[in-house]
């Protein structure tokens, strides 16, 4: 499928003033509906106005004659179609941008006009100086497709040049008001041609500036989405989603700042899946990857927010508890080791079951980082496996 492109897409017409691509063209007039309708009925209005009020200067030429009550009962019927395409604008503004339907009521217009050149023959100078204003507010007043306007000021010449015809004057006199009749309508071209392509042009750049913007936005959120998982990337275990040793050691010496300012309490815990190898070795590490998540998963939903859990490496995950002393931890592990021991997980239709050491230990003033406080529940981890695993042994 062929795709246009940018200079393809807001290409306008060197002649026409309007969008080559039917698309894009359509979309302009959509952007421009509902300011095209008022512009337009303001000058419906005024057109209206000024068609009637014409018509006080027949009734001070003709007086109540037949003449007089043909011209405004023409004056009259014109104004009404004005009035009604202006109220039918307020519904359907669409009629504004299409420009159809006022170029049929210029042509209208143009007809009942004709008709004072019949009735009153003693002004037809006036009237052609009128057709000249007219000719030029078609394209500068009256809001309308430039196009359009082409097709109301030609059947407007030709109409005011054929009803002077009718008099049998001079083919040169002929000529040369259709030059005179040519110049306001030419010029009226040439602005309203300039108009609707400078609209057009300013269009193509506010669509291009909020095309460049939107690019903007989503490079911008592809740019923190990238940051986002970059930092999860830096800071996580890719198997389980746990605080990799990085991220947790870093939570650990902003934990025991805390402790130290307001004396609180810090317990940590090395936890070491028991017979993990086992499982490896029977069903493959890929079943041994699925309990490492598994594991993770419920240590998370376990414990609380504001507790840290990482994966030490391998089977083994490192428990940060903020605020809790040790008797209060070993209480609290007591709880996860058996939630753990009752967690089967499903495997190769088998369910295995599995259980946990647990070394636990509270920070204290001599500790000077997490390698201090690791060392002696590693110690204290040794002692739970030389005791038969699944328990927890406080340090």
């Amino acid at each position: 499928m062929f795709l246009p492109t940018t200079a393809d897409r807001y290409h306008i017409s060197t002649w026409g003033g309007e969008f080559t691509d039917p698309t894009t063209e359509r979309a302009y007039r959509e952007h421009v509906e509902q300011s095209t309708a008022k512009s337009l009925i303001v000058a419906l209005r005024v057109w209206a106005a000024l068609v009637v009020l014409f018509g006080f200067l027949d009734f001070l030429a003709l007086g109540v004659s037949e003449g007089f009550i043909h011209l405004i009962s023409t004056r009259v019927l014109s104004a009404s179609l004005l009035l009604l395409l202006a109220w039918r604008l307020r519904t359907k503004p669409q009629l504004a941008t299409e420009g159809y339907a006022v170029t049929a009521l210029e042509v209208v217009g143009f007809v009942l006009f004709f008709l004072i050149y019949i009735i009153r023959p003693d002004i037809v100078s006036w009237n052609i100086g009128v057709t000249l204003i007219i000719l030029i507010s078609l394209y500068i007043f009256v809001p309308n497709r430039v196009v359009l306007s082409n097709i109301g000021a030609a059947f407007g010449i030709a109409g005011t040049i054929y009803c002077i015809a009718l008099r049998d004057v001079e083919p040169t006199l002929l000529v040369g008001l259709t030059f005179v009749l040519l110049f306001p309508a030419i010029i009226g071209y040439a602005a309203g041609l300039r108009l609707q392509t400078g609209q057009r042009q300013q269009y193509a750049l506010f669509n291009e500036t909020v095309r460049v913007n939107q690019s903007l936005q989503e490079e911008i959120k592809r740019r923190e989405h990238l940051e986002l998982e970059l930092k999860l990337q830096a800071t996580t275990d890719p198997l389980t989603g746990l605080f990799n040793r990085r991220q947790y050691e870093s939570l650990f010496h902003r934990e025991l700042d805390r402790v130290r300012r307001h004396a609180s309490a810090l317990s940590l815990c090395v936890v070491d899946l028991d017979h993990f190898k086992k499982i490896n070795d029977e069903h493959g590490h890929d079943v041994g990857d699925q309990v490492l998540k598994h594991v993770s998963r419920l240590f998370v939903d376990t414990l609380r927010n504001t507790d840290i859990v990482g994966r030490f490496g391998g089977e083994e995950f490192i428990l940060l508890l903020p605020d809790t002393d040790l008797r209060c931890a070993v209480q609290v592990l007591n709880r996860l080791r058996e939630r753990l021991q009752s967690s089967l997980v499903p495997v190769e239709g088998l369910s295995v079951q599995l259980t946990a050491t647990f070394a636990v230990t509270e920070v204290n003033e001599q500790d000077e980082g997490i390698e201090d406080v690791i060392r002696r529940a590693d110690r204290a981890l040794y002692d739970g496996k030389k005791a038969g695993r699944n328990c927890v042994v406080p340090s």
